[in-house]
C-alpha cells in the first residue's frame, strides 16, 4: 500500500499543535522529528546516542510528518491553517511512501518512555532494564494512534495512575493502539472494555493486549459510541478532540457510574472553555486539569 506523507518543516515551537491538527484531519500516523527534544532525552540518559547522526542532532528545525492513504492532497484552507501555526516561512511537502518506508521511518523516533511514576511505554522491538516498581507497557502502535509520546496520551496515563483504584471497571473510548486499556489493566483494573470505530485500531489493540498478557481482563470491540451499550464504569477514558467530546458528553456521562470519574483529553486550549461549560451544565464536577503546551486533559466526577 502507498501513503501520502505531508511534511512540515519549521523553527517555531509548535510541533504538538501541528501533530494534533494532523490527527484531527484523520492521519494514520504522525512523526515529530525534534532534535532539541532528542538531545534532552540523551542528556537525561533516557535515550541512547546511537541511531542519530550528529548532523541531525545539530539541526534547529522541527519536522512534523503525517501519513494518509494515497492519494492525499492538502486543501488551500489546510495549508493556510498550517502556515498560521508553523509560520509563513515553514516548508510544506507532499511525498509518496510505501508501507515498508513508513514502518522504518517512524520506528527510528520511538523509544522507551517513562510516564508518571511507574508506567514505562516500551516499543516491542526495544530493550529496557526495568526498575523494581515499573509497569511495562509493550507497544507496537502500527497505524493506530497512541504511542505514549504524544502529550494527550501522556496526560491520560498520568491522570489514570493517580486515579484508578485496583478492581475498578474501566471503559476506554477510542482506544487506538490500546495503550490506555493496557495501562488500566497493569494498574490493577478488574475489567476493561475498549472500543474503537476503526477496524485497524481494533486489530492493533488486540495484538498489543495479547503482547502484554492482559487479554483475560481487557476486551476490545469495534463499535460506534452512539450505538454502544454497556454497564456503567467506575472510570471512563476518552482521548479524542474537544468538539467530539462536546458532542458525546451526555453519552459519556451515561456510561459512568454515579460517583465515577472520567478522564477526557485531546482538548485544545481554545476548545476547553466550550467543553468546560458543557460539562458544568450537565452537572459534572471538574476535579482537576492537566495543562501541557496547548493541550488540556480533565478529570471529572459524575455526582
Amino acid at each position: 500500500m502507498e501513503w501520502s506523507e505531508i511534511r512540515v518543516s519549521t523553527e517555531e515551537p509548535c510541533a504538538e499543535v501541528i501533530a494534533g491538527l494532523f490527527h484531527e484531519w484523520g492521519a494514520g500516523g504522525v512523526i515529530i522529528e525534534d532534535p532539541y527534544a532528542i538531545r534532552q532525552h540523551i542528556a537525561e540518559g533516557s535515550w541512547e546516542l546511537h541511531g542519530f547522526e550528529q548532523e541531525y542532532l545539530e539541526r534547529s528545525s522541527i519536522v512534523i510528518r503525517a501519513f494518509y492513504p494515497a492519494p492525499y492532497t492538502l486543501t488551500p484552507k489546510q495549508i493556510d491553517d498550517l502556515k498560521s501555526i508553523a509560520g509563513k516561512t515553514c516548508h510544506i511537502e507532499v511525498l509518496a511512501v510505501r508501507d515498508e518506508d513508513w514502518a522504518d521511518n517512524w520506528k527510528a523516533y520511538y523509544h522507551p518512555t517513562r510516564v508518571g511514576r511507574r508506567l514505562v511505554v516500551k516499543p516491542t522491538w526495544e530493550t529496557y532494564n526495568p526498575q523494581a516498581e515499573d509497569l511495562i507497557i509493550e507497544l507496537d502502535p502500527g497505524m493506530a494512534f497512541g504511542t505514549g509520546t504524544h502529550i494527550t496520551t501522556r496526560q491520560c496515563l498520568e491522570m489514570m495512575e493517580m486515579t484508578l483504584v485496583p478492581g475498578q471497571r474501566v471503559l476506554d473510548i477510542g482506544t487506538g493502539s490500546g495503550i490506555l486499556a493496557i495501562a488500566a489493566a497493569k494498574l490493577g483494573a478488574g475489567e476493561v472494555i475498549a472500543i474503537d470505530i476503526d477496524p485497524v485500531a481494533v486489530d492493533t489493540a488486540r495484538q498489543n493486549i495479547k503482547q502484554n498478557g492482559v487479554e483475560s481482563r481487557v476486551a476490545v470491540e469495534q463499535q460506534d459510541l452512539a450505538e454502544f451499550c454497556a454497564p456503567e464504569a467506575d472510570l471512563v477514558t476518552a482521548n479524542l478532540t474537544g468538539p467530539v467530546l462536546c458532542q458525546l458528553i451526555e453519552c459519556l456521562i451515561s456510561l459512568t457510574k454515579p460517583g465515577g470519574r472520567m478522564i477526557l483529553a485531546g482538548i485544545g486550549q481554545e476548545q476547553w472553555p466550550q467543553l468546560h461549560t458543557a460539562m458544568i451544565q450537565k452537572g459534572l464536577i471538574v476535579e482537576s486539569t492537566n495543562r501541557d503546551e496547548d493541550w488540556v486533559a480533565v478529570l471529572a466526577r459524575r455526582p
